[in-house]
């Protein structure tokens, strides 16, 4: 009886509980609601207020103007002479060291003032110091120095022996004694045909005494014979002033045909030097920039993995930096990724994370956009980052810029709130649908 007394009980508690869970008070509904719809409505309105930077990422490297320049090795071997100490002050084209190789920097320097002395655009006025030709070790230039030198010679030679202007001098020579000859050929011919005109008349005062047979026949053909024989000492004379004149073009054509050989001759090896003088120069600016360290600008020379010589160093290595004395403007250079490319505008605000200095710790360098480039390279457009600031960072450090400085940019290009943000998607949607319509 208890135990069914107990159960009736717990059954009547049972249906109370339920009942008033069934059944929640209406101003707790009313309320809950009201949270709720406060709640929504004060995400919605800060979604319409609230801003947040949509950023396009990109690599960036801050640089001037004038740049460091990198000297480069572009052998392998090891650093022979070190002409400069760390912190000196260089000039464009100094050498600044010299990688080992078989030839004597003493001897390229000769070289170089050889050609420096080699006046190519007038070659008989140049004269070189030829007392050390044969005694320069040139290494990998010394074949294009050989063949530099032979040429120099031949040429010299032909110049100094002046073969065909004594060849010329004789012929003239000639030509002015056959011109004597035949102003005498002329004389001469003209005595003959004065001789012939007297012979003529005397023929004819015979031949009148013939007819009338005052002399006889055989006086009458002696006559005649002495007449033919001047005749004839008349046509041998005109012969010899044809061939005198006909050697004396002979001789003045020779002296074309030699001043032709000359200039033929002279061409030839005018050319055959310059050729042999070319390739040695490009050989010898070959082997600079291949062993020679120089300088490619003015500035303050910085050591970067160079500390002795004799060391090893192999193609590729970064061994010098000349830093210039005036830097100019700093810019900050950027390649822009293709993807999102379209959003970068000019005057946008750009923040420059620096690899070597924690923008935790130093701050970020700030900037704007200047120019975006409208052609490509391999991996994006290039653009330009105007730095009001400089090197002073978010934080006002100033950096030190003693050389180029890598990082992240990340380039702010617009601020929409999260409401705008929510319905662009659903403006697409609706555009390209009506669109389709």
């Amino acid at each position: 009886m208890e135990i069914d007394d107990r159960l009736k009980k717990i059954n009547l508690r049972s249906e109370e509980i339920a009942e008033i869970l069934g059944v929640p008070p209406k101003g707790i509904v009313r309320w809950g609601i009201t949270i709720i719809f406060l709640v929504i409505a004060i995400v919605f309105i800060g979604s319409a207020f609230f801003k947040y930077p949509d950023i396009v990422v990109a690599p960036a490297v801050i640089t001037s103007e004038n740049p460091p320049s990198v000297i480069i090795s572009k052998a392998n071997g090891k650093i022979t002479d070190i002409l400069f100490t760390d912190g000196s002050l260089v000039k464009k084209g100094d050498t600044i060291a010299v990688i080992e190789n078989p030839a004597q920097l003493k001897d390229i320097e000769c070289l170089s003032r050889i050609i420096n002395g080699f006046n190519h655009r007038k070659l008989s006025d140049t004269l070189l110091d030829s007392r050390y030709f044969d005694k320069l070790n040139l290494g990998d230039i010394q074949a294009q120095f050989n063949a530099f030198s032979k040429s120099y010679f031949e040429y010299r030679l032909f110049l100094k022996q002046s073969y065909h202007e004594q060849k010329i001098k004789a012929i003239e020579s000639q030509i002015k004694q056959y011109n004597q000859y035949y102003n005498r050929l002329w004389a001469q011919r003209n005595l003959t045909l004065k001789d012939l005109e007297l012979t003529q008349r005397q023929f004819a005062r015979d031949s009148s005494l013939f007819k009338t047979g005052v002399i006889s026949a055989v006086d009458y053909e002696r006559s005649q014979g002495v007449l033919l024989s001047k005749r004839q000492s008349l046509e041998s004379a005109r012969l010899n002033l044809s061939t005198t004149a006909i050697t004396i073009e002979g001789l003045r054509q020779s002296i074309i045909d030699t001043r032709l050989e000359q200039e033929s001759q002279s061409k030839k090896l005018a050319e055959d030097l310059m050729n042999s003088y070319n390739q040695m120069v490009s050989t010898l600016s070959t082997w600079e920039k291949t062993y020679l360290l120089i300088a490619p600008s003015s500035g303050k020379l910085t050591y970067m993995s160079v500390w002795s010589n004799l060391q090893e160093v192999r193609s590729g290595d970064r061994l010098f930096t000349i830093n210039p004395e005036k830097r100019g403007e700093i810019f900050a250079m950027l390649t822009l990724p293709f993807e999102g490319a379209g959003k970068v505008k000019l005057e946008q605000r750009v923040t420059i994370k620096l690899d070597g200095y924690p923008y935790m710790e130093f701050g970020m360098i700030e900037g704007v956009i200047q120019s975006v480039s409208s052609g490509s390279v391999e991996k994006g457009f290039p653009v330009v980052v105007r730095l009001p600031k400089g090197p002073i960072t978010s934080y006002g450090q100033e950096l030190s810029f003693e050389r180029d400085l890598s990082g992240i940019a990340e380039i702010t290009t617009e601020n929409l709130t999260l409401l705008q943000r929510f319905f662009n998607p659903l403006k697409y949607i609706f555009k390209d649908r009506v669109s389709k319509k």
